[in-house]
C-alpha cells in the first residue's frame, strides 16, 4: 500500500490524466500517478479541487483530511473495497446480542492483555514485573466477567499501570505524567495522539476491506460520532504504538526541540513531523497486518451461523 502524506502548508492538490498535480507556490510542480496510490492523508490547509476528489472516490483511493488542532474537524473518505451486506446485516444482529458482544469483548481484551505482558516484560523492573503478573492473572479472570462494565474496569486499571511503566522509561523532562488528549500538554502525548489518529484510520479501512461495518463496535459500543468497531481493532495494537513512541524519544528520532509547546497544548513541529513520518511509515506496516488480522478474525466468526 502506497500512503501519500501531505503535511506543508499552502498546497493545492490537482488532477490530470491519471495524476496528481501537487503544487506549491514557488516550486516546480510535482506529478503522482494516482495507480501507485492507495491513500491520501491530508493535513493542514490543503486545497483539493472537485475533479480530484471525485477520482479518489472513482478508484478506490482513501481520503484523509486530519486537524491535529481540533480533532472533530478531522474526517474521512474510505473506498468500500467490500460490499458484503449480509455479513454486515450478522454483525448488527451480534452487536445487539449482550451475551455474544461480552464473548468478543472478552476475547479482544484477553489478546490486549497478552500483548501488553510481551512488551512489558522487557523491562527487568519490579513495577514492571507486577503489572506483567497482573495481567497474566487478568487474563484468567477475564473469561468469567459477567459484564462489559466489570470488563472495562480491569482493562482501564491495567492500561493505566501500563502507562506508568511508560512513563518511568521516558526522561522526566518530557513532562509525560499521565494520558492527556485533548489537548495533548507534553511531546509524549501529542505524538501518541497523532499516531493513534492514523492507526484508526487504517483500522476503518481494514474494517470496510472485510465487509464490516467500522462503526458498529462490541467492546466499544455505538456513539455518535465514534467508529467503535475501528476502536476495537485498535485496542491489541495500542500496546505497540506506546512501546514504539517510547523507543522515539529514547532513541533520540524525537526531543522536547521538536515541539512547540504553550499553556494550552503540545504541538510537532515541522523538522519533527518529517522525523515521525519516515519513521511511522515503516513501523504502520506491521500494525496494519495486525489490524487486518483481527478483522479478518472477525469477519470468519461472524460468517459461523449460531458462532460468536
Amino acid at each position: 500500500m502506497t500512503h501519500i502524506i501531505i503535511d506543508r502548508h499552502q498546497v493545492t492538490l490537482e488532477y490530470a490524466t491519471d495524476c496528481m498535480i501537487v503544487r506549491v507556490p514557488d516550486e516546480l510542480p510535482r506529478t503522482i500517478p494516482l495507480g501507485r496510490v492507495d491513500q491520501l492523508v491530508c493535513l493542514h490547509s490543503v486545497h483539493l479541487t472537485t475533479q480530484l476528489i471525485g477520482q479518489l472516490h472513482k478508484r478506490g483511493i482513501d481520503l484523509i483530511v486530519l486537524n491535529m488542532r481540533y480533532e472533530n474537524s478531522s474526517f474521512a473518505l474510505f473506498a468500500d473495497q467490500q460490499r458484503q451486506v449480509e455479513r454486515r446485516c450478522r454483525q448488527y444482529r451480534w452487536q445487539q446480542d449482550d451475551a455474544d458482544r461480552l464473548q468478543f469483548a472478552r476475547a479482544l481484551c484477553s489478546h490486549k492483555f497478552k500483548v501488553m505482558t510481551q512488551l512489558l516484560s522487557d523491562f527487568h523492573t519490579m513495577p514492571a514485573l507486577s503489572t506483567c503478573e497482573r495481567l497474566q492473572q487478568a487474563r484468567q479472570v477475564v473469561s468469567s466477567c459477567r459484564s462489559e462494565d466489570e470488563l472495562r474496569g480491569i482493562e482501564g486499571s491495567l492500561q493505566r499501570m501500563a502507562f506508568d511503566i511508560w512513563r518511568q522509561q521516558l526522561p522526566a523532562s518530557l513532562g509525560f505524567v499521565r494520558r492527556e488528549r485533548r489537548p495533548p500538554k507534553d511531546p509524549v502525548n501529542a505524538v501518541l495522539s497523532l499516531t493513534y489518529t492514523l492507526v484508526h484510520q487504517d483500522a476503518v479501512r481494514q474494517a470496510k476491506r472485510y465487509g464490516l461495518d467500522p462503526q458498529l463496535g462490541f467492546y466499544h459500543r455505538t456513539a455518535f460520532g465514534r467508529q467503535s468497531l475501528a476502536c476495537d481493532l485498535m485496542e491489541p495494537v495500542r500496546p505497540h504504538v506506546e512501546s514504539w513512541v517510547v523507543r522515539l524519544f529514547n532513541e533520540g528520532v524525537l526531543n522536547k526541540r521538536n515541539f512547540t509547546q504553550s499553556s494550552q497544548s503540545c504541538l510537532l513541529g515541522k523538522t519533527g513531523r518529517t522525523e515521525f513520518y519516515a519513521a511511522f511509515d515503516e513501523a504502520a506496516q506491521q500494525w496494519r497486518r495486525k489490524l487486518a488480522a483481527g478483522a479478518h478474525w472477525l469477519a470468519r466468526r461472524i460468517d459461523q451461523p449460531g458462532a460468536c
